[in-house]
């Protein structure tokens, strides 16, 4: 089944809402410019841009319609096609009579199928969308301009407090017996609606499950999480058994994959949730088309070039994610550091792990580079150390900050704090956590992957 889905960075869809439903004696029209990317489970659109018309690009407005200009149309339709990063033109229109259900009336069919076959014969490589905005739901579709057909799309938000229902979706998500007993205590602290909203169809990708990626696992699924995205291509040793949550001694004798023991172990906690597998690096090509379903990103991994790749992911395709990160340095017989991170980022918010200078380009290179010589190069010239050695790890250490990166994300179903950026954990005279306010305010403002 093609899916279609039209995706927004943060806080955009509330400021559009606001700015077209706030004269409600008269529909509002607005244009988006965005990028649509083909997957193998459908199309993607980015929305990279807003425009408004001017009241000199309007030929009327009443309560009951809006007319554009065609001047202001074909100027956005010529800016798209000058442009690399965008492609695509979207109309957004508003019922402001409509309380709630809203649809594309019959002159906004016939107007569309028109403009469809304009942009087929005149503008072949334009990809369409529209949308319509009543004062709390939406209706959205794809138009394939060749065919002079539309098909359903869905609106996705970087925050799921910015989420608005399509007419037809609403239904009230319930919780079977079954259910509201295993998380009555969940319900307790945090309120049956934020419950719902966590089991209401989020899909959280959990990419590297070792020592970490097996805790942050495992307490997305007590926290109600119940589709779960697993990616790891590594098996089991007997030197993961001090760290990686539900695997046995039998499990690294058998070697099997990491991503099937931490699987097994979610389903017998929750039998009812729903567990992908995919035995793959996420360097692989076929990662990306798992990641493009997800909801949100947890990153659990040890290497740089798994965190980049996955940052590239979630840009290109406005998927909001949460990398984890621990270490623990030794000299001598002592320990000098323990300490974890924790960083969340959203599609908008101006920051990423590239302007932190949390991504080491010379140690993507030593991971990733195809060519065996150049990674061996970049160890042999020092560029990169200690790249052979094993890394010391607990379970304690791991424990904390994956619980710190689930408490992240819970928080952006919750909203009772406001978004940290940096979080650090450290346990070296005393335990503490703290904002890394620091990197955030002396990030490059200039970066060329956010900013």
């Amino acid at each position: 089944m093609c899916e279609y889905s039209i995706r927004f960075k943060n806080g955009m869809l509330n400021e559009l809402r606001d700015t077209m439903l706030s004269d409600l004696n008269k529909e509002c029209f607005a244009a988006l410019l965005g990028k649509t990317w083909n997957t193998p489970s459908g199309k993607i659109i980015t929305v990279q841009e807003v425009v408004y018309p001017s009241t000199n690009d309007l030929e009327s407005s009443s309560l009951v319609s809006v007319r554009i200009k065609k001047e202001f149309v074909a100027g956005l339709l010529e800016s798209i096609k000058n442009r690399i990063d965008v492609d695509t033109y979207l109309e957004v229109h508003t019922h402001p009579f409509a309380e709630d259900k809203v649809g594309f009336s019959i002159v906004d069919d016939a107007d569309e199928k028109r403009f469809s076959s304009y942009l087929d014969n005149f503008w072949p490589t334009m990809n369409y969308a529209s949308i319509v905005l009543s004062k709390t739901m939406y209706d959205a579709r794809f138009w394939v301009c060749n065919e002079r057909m539309h098909y359903e799309a869905e609106i996705k938000t970087q925050l799921i407090s910015e989420q608005i229902y399509k007419t037809g979706s609403l239904s009230e998500n319930k919780l079977d017996d079954t259910m509201t007993a295993i998380f009555d205590r969940s319900i307790l602290a945090l309120g049956l609606e934020t419950m719902r909203k966590i089991m209401s169809g989020q899909k959280i990708a959990v990419v590297g499950v070792g020592g970490l990626g097996s805790v942050i696992a495992e307490s997305l699924i007590h926290m109600g999480f119940q589709h779960l995205i697993l990616i790891d291509n590594d098996k089991l040793e007997l030197s993961n058994l001090n760290r990686i949550t539900g695997a046995s001694f039998e499990d690294a004798v058998g070697n099997l994959y990491k991503v099937d023991v931490v699987a097994k172990y979610l389903k017998s906690i929750n039998p009812h949730c729903f567990i992908e597998t995919h035995k793959l690096n996420i360097l692989d090509e076929e990662a990306e088309h798992v990641m493009v379903q997800a909801d949100w990103i947890i990153v659990g991994t040890d290497n740089h070039a798994s965190r980049f790749k996955t940052q590239e992911y979630a840009f290109k395709y406005y998927i909001p994610f949460i990398t984890a990160g621990v270490n623990i340095s030794i000299s001598g017989n002592s320990i000098t550091d323990i300490s974890g991170e924790v960083i969340t980022i959203k599609m908008g918010d101006s920051y990423c792990l590239s302007c932190f200078n949390r991504v080491n380009y010379d140690a993507i290179a030593a991971e990733s580079h195809p060519d065996e010589k150049v990674r061996a190069g970049v160890v042999s010239k020092g560029y990169v150390t200690g790249k052979e050695v094993k890394e010391p790890a607990v379970k304690t250490l791991n424990a904390i900050v994956g619980n710190l990166a689930v408490e992240s994300l819970v928080n952006q179903f919750t909203e009772r704090q406001g978004t940290t950026a940096i979080l650090v954990y450290e346990n070296n005279k005393t335990p503490t956590t703290y904002e890394d306010a620091e990197s955030l305010v002396n990030r490059r403002l200039d970066c060329n992957v956010c900013g």
